[in-house]
Order: structure tokens, then C-alpha cells, then sequence
């Protein structure tokens, strides 16, 4: 079995040097990045280290590689996909790993699909440089179980979502509204708390609130008690950017709080549920979508 990437940076190689770990030795790739008096040294350098064959074509990696990673900017999957095209096989495992939208995704499909590919959105949800080829990665298409069935066994760690392309990317950009949020909420959190000399005991303060209880719980309750109360908690958050505006701290994620919980007010959720607490989140979006 040989194994393809066409895009040699990060991604490929950690997933690379992570599979020579585990015994994988043939693996080809491209980038075209190689002729760069300077990013081609570092590419050389790291193909050497993780033992991957540079090829000189992305046509020279699909036509040797029983399974191909295309691991290239989002801006250049189409792109890649087309140049490709007239090289791709049946049966052929294309794994697209950009990090594409859904929308892309359907269109790669939609391109290579009379060819007989088994293609995979392959949306990686951790730490290359930490998991190598073990990070964790959401798959959809009809390619994924392929894919999970013939990597599994090298230690990657493969979660088959669903057999439509796209779905793997939507779970992961979605994903990343919460994980990517949640850290600038913490920043600024922390640049108060550091400026008023209480970060110990706010980090306590909401470890207590958090700690040992199941996310699920969390969105039940954070979701369906700031729906009936966010009118209270608007004003409490307009406080808490009059306190950030006095220390010189910007707060863009507080502000973009307080217009969130103005736009629940709107919807007067108190009334409709005759003053009473929802018990799932569910409850709440039926009314907003």
C-alpha cells in the first residue's frame, strides 16, 4: 500500500513522520512550494526526516498512491482536485483534509465522483504537532469507513460521520464557533481579572461553576436559562463592558455577548413559556429557527 500527499506542510508531515512511527515507509508527495529558494529546503528537509519520496507532479503522487491525501490550503482544493482529475482511479482513497467548507467539499465530490473514487472529507478536530498521525479526525463520504478500515490499523484515529461529503467539515467549522469563542471569551475574562489583581479567585469562581458536570448539562441549562433571562443578564453583561472599558481592556467577545442576549430578549421567550424554565435546548432553537 503507498500512500500520497499532495501539500507537504504541516499536515502532512506530522501525519507522515507519525505513520513512519508505526512502520508505514512508502509514502510519496508533492508540493509546489519545492522550487522555493527557501520553503523548498524546509520541505526537503522534512520529507528526508519522516522518509517521504518528493515526487516532481501531483499527477506522478495519484498515479502511484492507493490512498491520497490532499493536504493544501482550503483556497486550493478545487484547484488541486481539477489538476488531478484525469489521473484519479477507481477504487482510489482521496482524502480531502483541508480544512474547505461543506460547500467545497460537495463540489470536490460532485467533480470526482464519475471517476470511482472513495472520497473522504477528513476534517482533523486536534493538535497536529502533538498527535501526529493519531489526531483525531472526523470523516463522511463514500470513501470514509474505507479509510478509517485501512488506517486504523497504523494508529490514526478515524470517526465515520456519515457517507454525504461535507459533514465531516460542517461538524468541525461548527465545532470551532464554540472552541474558538470560548478562547477569546477567556482571554478577555482573564485581561479584567488580571487588571483588577482577582484571577485567582475568578478562575475559581467558574471552575466551580463548570467543573464535574456533563457538557449536555451545560447547554441545557446555559441555553434555556439565558433564554428566559436574558434581558437580566444583558444588562449584567453591560456592566461587565462599562468595568472593561474603564480598564482600557477592547472586549469585542462581551459586546458580541450582550447583542446575542439582546436578540434572545426579542423573542420574549418569558411569555411563551408562561414564565417557566425549558428543560432542553432543543426547546429554545425550535423557536428561533
Amino acid at each position: 500500500m503507498k500512500i500520497g500527499f499532495i501539500g507537504f506542510g504541516e499536515a502532512a508531515y506530522c501525519i507522515s513522520i507519525g505513520l513512519k512511527g508505526e512502520g508505514m515507509r512508502d509514502i510519496v508527495a508533492y508540493d509546489v512550494m519545492i522550487t522555493h529558494p527557501e520553503i523548498g529546503k524546509v520541505i526537503e528537509g522534512r520529507a528526508a526526516e519522516a522518509g517521504v519520496a518528493l515526487l516532481g507532479s501531483s499527477a506522478e503522487v495519484v498515479q502511484q498512491a492507493d490512498i491520497l491525501f490532499v493536504a493544501v490550503p482550503s483556497s486550493y482544493a478545487m484547484d488541486v482536485c481539477n489538476d488531478i482529475y484525469d489521473h484519479l482511479k477507481a477504487d482510489q482513497i482521496y482524502a480531502d483534509v483541508s480544512a474547505s467548507t461543506p460547500v467545497v467539499k460537495e463540489q470536490v465530490w460532485n467533480r470526482v465522483r464519475d471517476t470511482g473514487v472513495l472520497f473522504v472529507d477528513a476534517a482533523m478536530l486536534g493538535s497536529l504537532p502533538l498527535d501526529k498521525h493519531k489526531v483525531p479526525i472526523m470523516a463522511s463520504g463514500n470513501g470514509a469507513a474505507a479509510l478509517s478500515e485501512v488506517m486504523t490499523p497504523y494508529g490514526m484515529k478515524i470517526t465515520c460521520a456519515s457517507e454525504k461529503a461535507g459533514d465531516a467539515s460542517a461538524i468541525k467549522l461548527i465545532r470551532s464557533i464554540f472552541m474558538k469563542g470560548i478562547a477569546g471569551l477567556m482571554l478577555e475574562m482573564l485581561q479584567a481579572s488580571e487588571y483588577y489583581q482577582v484571577s485567582d479567585q475568578v478562575v475559581k469562581s467558574v471552575g466551580n461553576s463548570l467543573d464535574g458536570i456533563a457538557f449536555q448539562s451545560h447547554l441545557d441549562r446555559l441555553i434555556t436559562g439565558t433564554a428566559i433571562h436574558a434581558k437580566r443578564r444583558a444588562a449584567e453583561i453591560k456592566g461587565s463592558i462599562q468595568l472593561c472599558g474603564e480598564a482600557g481592556i477592547e472586549c469585542p467577545m462581551t459586546l458580541a455577548s450582550k447583542n446575542k442576549h439582546d436578540l434572545l430578549d426579542s423573542y420574549n421567550f418569558p411569555e411563551k413559556f408562561h414564565g417557566t424554565q425549558p428543560k432542553k435546548w432543543q426547546e429554545i432553537l425550535s423557536i428561533m429557527t
